[in-house]
């Protein structure tokens, strides 16, 4: 009896998706240039062609985006920073994260490297002559800090800005760990400042692109090359409640969104029948509205937290299932119990294994 491969041959799959991805494209191209030449104004068939040249990318890349949603302090810079085997993003006791930010594994550099286009630095020095325009209009510095008085943290940016030093260490390339989450913070204070002082300076609004970050996967380097299929892009995106109303699901952010392959909202374990998971709720619903529930898969973190007469596994399961109508065939297999916290410690351990081999237990 012959033996059949039924093992799908990946290289020749990806090469078949990228010429049908191809045939698409010129065939949106020609449609543009033909309703371009009757004299018709039809934006559809150029946005599909931008579309179809992402998706395009992603193929020839083998690459799957995947996009973490999560209010605030449930732990998602923490489920980065596991999955990526060290600690990359900015974290402090108030909320941090409002600027979404890529992150792209690759096995084949050292070092992170900060990458930040023209399309975010822009904003951002617009918004650093904004701030000072707008605290010189109304009294100085003295004003502009008692707007800031609950968060004691901004001070030092805003006397920055308020001195005229836009530079502030950002560049358009930074390499190095401790010198990324400086960038980062300073980034992502600046939308603070904007939302505590004047919500109309938001770099956000005119942000058409966001930060990337290539960083080394550790995992890569325990995986044999032959069982290596393609490369992770997360995106880190500001959640429900983590940086005020108008800065929620901004038009870059939806963009990231729309472009991700899944969405992973994470969700705290210890705050799931309480009356700020109702507010959780409103706002995941938002993001079910824009990207559906196909590719959507929840993550509860924090289950290290679980007491005698707390939900089970199981009724977790049931629970938040229904909760965001993934219920039905296969609804739970799609919701995860986790501890974002014993990951990061078990992903840095094989992090630092990795550049001490020989070092004894």
């Amino acid at each position: 009896m012959t033996n059949i491969n039924l093992q799908p041959n990946i290289e020749t799959l990806q090469s078949n998706v990228v010429d049908l991805l191809k045939q698409i494209s010129s065939l949106m191209n020609t449609a543009s240039q033909v309703i371009k030449s009757d004299g018709k104004q039809d934006e559809k068939y150029p946005f599909f062609l931008q579309e179809i040249n992402k998706e395009k990318k992603k193929v020839e890349n083998l690459e799957l985006v995947m996009a973490i949603v999560a209010p605030m302090k449930a732990g998602k810079s923490t489920i980065v920073n596991a999955i990526v085997g060290q600690n990359l993003l900015p974290s402090r006791n108030a909320a941090m994260t409002t600027l979404p930010t890529e992150i792209v594994l690759d096995p084949s550099i050292s070092q992170p490297i900060l990458f930040l286009s023209p399309e975010v630095l822009n904003p951002f020095k617009n918004a650093f002559v904004s701030l000072q325009n707008k605290i010189i209009q109304n009294g100085g510095l003295p004003w502009a800090k008692q707007k800031i008085e609950q968060h004691p943290q901004l001070n030092a940016l805003l006397e920055k800005i308020a001195g005229g030093n836009f530079g502030v260490s950002i560049r358009e390339e930074t390499q190095g760990r401790d010198e990324i989450i400086e960038t980062l913070m300073i980034l992502n204070d600046v939308v603070r400042l904007c939302s505590l002082i004047d919500p109309s300076l938001d770099p956000l609004r005119s942000l058409t692109d966001v930060p990337q970050i290539q960083t080394p996967f550790v995992r890569s380097q325990l995986i044999p090359q032959s069982e290596k299929m393609g490369n992770l892009v997360i995106v880190d995106t500001p959640g429900p409640n983590e940086a005020g109303e108008h800065l929620r699901l901004a038009g870059v952010v939806a963009e990231q969104l729309r472009q991700s392959s899944i969405v992973l909202i994470v969700l705290d374990f210890t705050q799931l029948k309480t009356k700020a998971a109702d507010e959780v709720k409103q706002e995941v619903e938002k993001v079910i509205e824009l990207r559906g529930k196909e590719n959507l898969y929840v993550l509860i973190n924090k289950v290290d937290e679980r007491r005698d007469g707390d939900m089970t596994p199981e009724e977790v399961r049931q629970f938040v299932s229904a909760q965001f109508g993934i219920g039905g065939t296969g609804g739970k297999e799609r919701v995860f119990e986790i501890s974002a916290r014993d990951a990061f410690c078990a992903t840095n351990f094989l992090m630092e294994l990795s550049e001490n081999p020989t070092q004894t237990l």
